[in-house]
């Protein structure tokens, strides 16, 4: 319903102010307006705050403890020559801090540190997915507003050549065939503008996922290139070290050592540190006030290695074993998908060079009908048919250069430089 009355909005508005230029956005500009409106986002990035918070928590967990403590008692004493009663009261202050806990400390906040990281990066993985959804949907409505606007050049083509096929048919030179003919081509090019229409709808909706309101705009914006090294080698290199799902899973087997570390500290020798002070009085003044200060030092050595911290590293042993192994298909995967890109960029742009030299044909080609027509050689029907002929070849290097784009928006997705 939201969705529905902001483009009720964008209509209205285009209708009442008609702007003089249409709203389009660059990618740049796309991927900042996504960023600020995806709910998706603004979740994932609040949760971040989780990881520093886990971080403090972790530098926290060795910091000197205080304590506090006292009794109050009372107590009655007879003897067969006298009877005393006593109120002993006590307070004591206390201060205990580790001085070495077996790294436990030390590794948990290096850890701390890498999960925060790993969440940036499985962060910035998300919001290159979401960008990238959000150019798709925006170059494909592109891609069916240029395809709209063709096929309704078409469409008022063939309702001429419908409308000369009946002149024809009612003096008797064609058909009945021909004349249904011409009816099912016009009804042809009117039920694919309708269904155009309502993909362009479609997509419509769903760019105010990511939008709030929709460009009117039915040209491409320039190519975001990044300024990319072409070569297979460099990308695949550029990728290893950069793409942030790689990345995280490579932080993710740092995860995996620290925690052994932590787990292989319950092994090691720990040392405390306890320093104390303590008043002992009576408050009925039978005995005198005694304080008391200590200071303590304490060592305690595992006489032998815990089987169940020896099961838990196996067990993180047989994790890093495999997430390894997931890192290095990871990384096979990737370098298939870029060396796909590459080849699917390459035979698109030859693909796109020879629909455009196809193209010159046509425009000559119509030339020549029309040429023709005005010498009485062709009539208008051969006019009508080369350039729907024409319209219909637009369309399909419509299509190709959508997936032009596409497929470099993705490229610079899988190597991690789409927000770079």
């Amino acid at each position: 319903m939201n969705h529905i009355f902001k483009k009720f909005i964008v209509v209205i508005s285009l209708f009442l102010f008609k702007p003089e230029n249409t709203y389009s956005l660059s990618i740049s500009e796309l991927m900042t307006i996504t960023n600020d409106n995806s709910l998706v986002i603004q979740a994932d990035y609040e949760y971040l705050k989780k990881f520093q918070n886990d971080i403090e928590l972790a530098k926290k967990n060795n910091d000197p403890s205080i304590s506090l403590s006292g009794f109050v008692g009372a107590k009655h004493q007879e003897t067969d020559s006298s009877e005393a009663s006593f109120n002993p009261r006590n307070i004591s202050l206390t201060m205990s801090k580790n001085l070495f806990d077996g790294y436990k400390t030390k590794y948990s906040i290096i850890q701390a540190n890498d999960l925060s990281l790993h969440a940036n990066y499985l962060f910035e993985t998300l919001k290159q997915n979401v960008y990238l959804e959000s150019i798709n949907s925006y170059l494909d409505l592109i891609h069916l507003r240029q395809s709209y606007n063709l096929t309704e050049k078409s469409l008022k083509l063939s309702k001429n050549n419908l409308d000369f096929k009946v002149q024809q048919h009612n003096s008797g030179d064609i058909s009945d065939i021909e004349l249904e003919k011409a009816k099912l081509e016009y009804s042809k090019y009117k039920f694919s503008l309708n269904k155009i229409q309502i993909s362009i709808s479609n997509q419509e909706d769903q760019l105010l996922d990511y939008l709030s309101t929709v460009p009117s705009t039915n040209k491409y914006p320039d190519f975001m290139d990044r300024n990319l090294d072409l070569s297979s080698e460099a990308l695949i290199e550029f990728a290893i070290y950069n793409n942030p799902s790689i990345k995280s899973s490579q932080i993710y087997l740092k995860i995996l050592e620290h925690s052994k570390m932590i787990e292989r500290s319950a092994n090691l020798p720990k040392v405390d540190l306890e320093a104390g002070f303590s008043r002992n009085w009576d408050a009925t003044d039978s005995a005198g006030q005694a304080d008391e200060y200590s200071i303590i030092g304490s060592i305690s050595i595992p006489l032998y290695e815990s089987e169940e911290v020896n099961i838990k590293e196996s067990n993180i042993d047989l994790d890093i074993i495999r997430n390894d192994k997931i890192l290095k298909d990871q990384i096979n995967t990737l370098k298939r998908e870029i060396n796909s890109l590459l080849d699917q960029i390459e035979l698109l742009n030859t693909e796109y060079e020879i629909e455009n030299n196809q193209k010159e044909i046509y425009e000559k080609d119509i030339e020549i009908n029309k040429e023709s027509y005005n010498v009485g050689s062709a009539s208008k029907l051969d006019i009508y048919d080369s350039q729907i002929e024409y319209n219909e070849h637009l369309i399909s290097m419509a299509q190709i250069m959508n997936s032009k784009q596409k497929a470099h928006y993705l490229l610079l997705n899988k190597i991690g430089k789409l927000t770079q």
